[in-house]
């Protein structure tokens, strides 16, 4: 009987800790962030600087976490040595109907790389 509990016990603090950990960043609505797809809305624009001034909060995640939090990105590259880069658009991308196009290194996009282990490393946000 003991043994069973034990397993049980084990199985839902298993199950449970597979939840991801967003980060609590006071005035960072994550679900507007997802639903600004490309940045379209300017809610994105918004947000950029709490992310930035709050970046250590977001390294060390897996890919699929940064998509729990963030949502599923814009645009990926995978790059040398196992590394991927996932970018979240910002500004000035060509889907959104109002906005002039801008050339790709003109727009304004948030960067995360990931190193080979899967980790998220570094966060960059370009042109902002």
């Amino acid at each position: 009987m003991l043994r069973f509990f034990l397993k049980t016990v084990l199985s839902i603090s298993i199950l449970t800790s597979c939840e991801t950990t967003i980060p609590s960043i006071e005035g960072l609505d994550f679900k507007k962030w997802e639903l600004d797809k490309f940045g379209c809305n300017g809610d994105r624009m918004k947000m950029v600087r709490l992310i930035t001034e709050n970046k250590e909060k977001f390294l060390r995640y897996r890919q699929n976490q940064i998509i729990d939090i963030l949502g599923k990105p814009d645009n990926l590259t995978l790059y040398e040595r196992g590394q991927t880069i996932y970018f979240y658009y910002i500004m000035f991308h060509p889907n959104c109907s109002e906005i002039p196009y801008r050339a790709e290194e003109e727009r304004v996009k948030l960067e995360i790389r990931f190193d080979a282990l899967n980790r998220s490393k570094e966060i960059f946000v370009y042109n902002y």
